[in-house]
């Protein structure tokens, strides 16, 4: 849990827009000195400005945490000018919703890379200062609902998110056995009103999409990219959602859960790998689309 955010340092990927802008905000306000990082270098600039407004230290860098450089790009960028670490929030992440039969292999590189890869990144560098430090730090690793339970639609999607939900929960285990200062939790909310559906905006130049691929002007794809943006732009509000995230981290709160909704699918889940039957297919799909 935090105990406190003044004067506490903080480093935020994905911080440009989104969670990670609010969140970096929200630290910035309650006292805290925010290192944000994104791939759109001129917006997470914004947000820097943003947080010197409400009186606290920050710094931006343009960084690509889908590449391991890059995280320690960030890491080296953050002990010279924090010189420690604090707080670490794993934000940045993409979305993408091709069948398994479609599926482009840069499309699957790029999302492990981004929703998975870069955990193991930030926390391999971090987690070692943390140590020294000696004082109580946090990590929160912002996953999704999808992380918990599956659904049909999106099996790279949920593929990612439960990884990176299974990489916290054995992070967290290893450092409660060491006897280590470091919280570790895993923010999985469903659907916010973000802009995640624009997620090929935050294509890196090696993963950019082939214009000569006719699959990314199909009409199965639009349908995914229009079906995506339905589904967020009808979500939670952000200002409530980050809100609870806020209250969650001010207790011993490893899940951190935000919709109430989803507390029927994710007992479910449990109970059909129990019983060892079949998942429940559509009737989670549905509870998930509603």
């Amino acid at each position: 849990m935090i105990r406190t955010y003044e004067n506490q340092k903080a480093v935020i990927t994905g911080a440009a827009r989104g969670i990670g802008r609010k969140l970096a905000l929200g630290m910035a306000a309650r006292g805290a000195d925010v290192i944000v990082a994104d791939i759109h270098g001129d917006e997470v600039a914004r947000v820097c400005e943003e947080i010197k407004a409400l009186g606290r230290t920050s710094y931006c860098i343009q960084a690509d945490v889908s590449l391991r450089e890059e995280c320690d790009k960030i890491f080296e960028f953050v002990m010279d000018k924090f010189g420690r670490c604090d707080i670490l929030v794993n934000n940045a992440g993409v979305s993408m919703n091709e069948d398994v039969w479609d599926f482009r292999d840069d499309d699957l590189h790029w999302i492990f890379e981004t929703n998975v890869y870069s955990h193991w990144y930030m926390m391999r560098n971090f987690i070692p200062q943390m140590r020294k430090q000696g004082n109580h730090c946090q990590i929160l690793n912002v996953c999704s609902i999808a992380g918990l339970i599956t659904s049909g639609p999106g099996p790279a999607y949920f593929s990612t998110k439960h990884a990176a939900v299974a990489l916290s929960e054995s992070t967290y285990k290893q450092l409660e056995a060491a006897g280590d200062d470091i919280d570790v939790s895993v923010f999985c909310p469903g659907f916010i009103q973000t802009e995640l559906y624009k997620s090929d905006e935050n294509r890196p130049e090696r993963y950019a999409i082939d214009p000569e691929d006719p699959y990314y002007k199909s009409e199965k794809y639009q349908k995914f990219y229009a079906f995506n943006k339905y589904l967020l732009d009808n979500g939670l509000p952000l200002d409530e959602t980050s809100e609870k995230v806020f209250d969650m981290l001010s207790r011993e709160t490893f899940y951190i859960l935000t919709h109430d909704q989803y507390d029927g699918p994710i007992r479910a889940q449990g109970q059909f790998i129990a019983d060892m039957t079949a998942p429940m297919g559509n009737k989670l799909s549905k509870t998930i689309d509603d």
